[in-house]
């Protein structure tokens, strides 16, 4: 059996929804102030970002043309003929033969045995270049 559902129409009830409604409405009307509120510079905020952020990207186009004219091959070169440098072409070239270097009287003919627990010391022997850059 399908039992009837009974509304309660009093006015205490409908008085009651009323108030709840009345309260929700009001907090959400709050809420929204609120936010409002906290948020009332944001956009002023966001003008002034873009505003600078133009300014900035118009400076960094000025200064990469500034360094792409700095920087041209030819400029280079002039910097380091002024610093000194020479052609590689026109430079005056002087060679010679490397000696050798003759083993030292006290290493063995043959490698150290690596079974020893304490293999003597081998002199190392050294090459040294000087180059000058001028």
């Amino acid at each position: 059996m399908i039992s009837r559902l009974t509304l309660d129409t009093s006015g205490a009830t409908w008085r009651g929804r009323a108030m709840r409604y009345v309260l929700i409405y009001l907090v959400l009307a709050m809420v929204l102030v609120g936010v409002r509120y906290a948020t009332q510079n944001v956009r002023a905020d966001l003008l002034t970002a873009g505003s600078r952020e133009k300014e900035l990207i118009a400076q960094r186009d000025s200064l990469e043309v500034q360094v792409q004219a700095l920087t041209t091959p030819q400029r280079v070169r002039e910097w380091a003929f002024a610093q000194g440098m020479r052609r590689f072409a026109e430079t005056v070239k002087v060679t010679a033969d490397i000696p050798t270097v003759p083993l030292p009287a006290q290493l063995p003919s043959s490698p150290p045995d690596s079974s020893r627990s304490n293999p003597s010391p081998v002199s190392q022997t050294t090459l040294e270049v000087r180059t000058q850059w001028k």
